[in-house]
């Protein structure tokens, strides 16, 4: 069983956005490039898979006492899962990758160095970026933002950099950086409490909620600039949800706006890549099992 829980532990749902935005920037640059899915592309998206479950396992570690204020299901907490096995595990997750990317090219590797060191940096002392509003956002907004979004081509010289749509690492970088910024309202008070500061906790709830849609507002800017229609409305919608929570003091909006336009950006991905769809529909019915058996909660959610 630790195995199934290591798998879980991982926050698989939390990766959805990962890979949705490295397939979608995929489709982008095959546009461009004529290319298609292959097993380079497979194995860049399972490696960055493993960098964030690294990222994972180590911040369940430190982030023990403000995810039981959170009241969010902890596998340390109900003794499911011990600390070093998920410090064991983070090493052993985040150094294959590094492992395999010279295979691939050396971007490859810098850009899974890159993700290694913000993995580390984010969660673990002193630094721990998620305990600061701008190292929180910072990391959030870069890693799985720019940094994914850059390694949908693991070539790139001069002859070359149009294809990868230089537009696409900017818009994601933005639009991750204002949901971010939206999911730190919820844990405000668990956050407040251990001394985290984020963006939710040194703005308040008035404060985030009107630096999330300014962030997706910028989105939408180079969304419409680079003439990507269908990622123009993603981020208006996002930014419509953000305004209005701002008008209607509603946890359930405010989770709304986090989490619809990730959820219609992975339908788009799954359009794109039918059998992205159909695992993601699998993976959530899996979470639905395996949560009610474990947790006794019904996850994941909508609102």
């Amino acid at each position: 069983m630790i195995i199934v829980d290591l798998f879980f532990a991982a926050r698989p749902m939390l990766q959805v956005p990962i890979w949705t935005v490295y397939l979608v920037c995929l489709h982008y640059h095959h546009r461009l490039s004529g290319q298609s899915f292959d097993g380079v592309d497979l194995l860049i998206m399972a490696s960055l898979s493993l960098l964030f479950t690294g990222a994972a396992y180590l911040n369940q570690v430190y982030d023990k006492e403000s995810d039981r204020l959170n009241r969010k299901p902890g596998f340390l907490e109900r003794g499911l899962l011990r600390p070093d096995s998920l410090l064991n595990g983070a090493v052993a997750v985040l150094l294959l990758p590094l492992a395999v990317a010279p295979l691939i090219s050396l971007t490859t590797f810098l850009i899974f160095a890159q993700l290694v060191l913000l993995a580390y940096v984010y969660s673990v002392p002193p630094l721990r970026l998620k305990d600061r509003p701008l190292g929180g956002l910072f990391g959030n907004a870069y890693a799985p933002g720019f940094l994914v979004s850059m390694a949908v081509m693991p070539e790139i010289t001069v002859d070359n950099a149009g294809l990868l749509g230089w537009d696409n690492p900017f818009y994601f970088t933005l639009a991750v950086g204002g949901t971010y910024v939206l999911t730190t309202i919820p844990d405000r008070a668990g956050d407040a409490a251990t001394g985290k500061r984020t963006p939710a906790v040194v703005l308040g709830r008035s404060g985030a909620l009107a630096v999330a849609p300014l962030l997706m507002l910028g989105a939408a800017w180079i969304a419409l600039r680079s003439g990507h229609d269908i990622l123009l409305y993603l981020a208006l919608v996002g930014t419509l949800l953000a305004l209005l929570a701002l008008v209607v003091r509603s946890g359930r909006v405010v989770l709304l706006a986090a989490k619809l336009p990730v959820l219609l950006l992975t339908l788009l991905a799954g359009y794109y890549y039918p059998i992205y769809l159909a695992f993601i529909v699998a993976l959530i019915i899996g979470c639905r099992i395996y949560y009610r058996r474990r947790f006794d909660v019904v996850y994941p959610v909508l609102t």
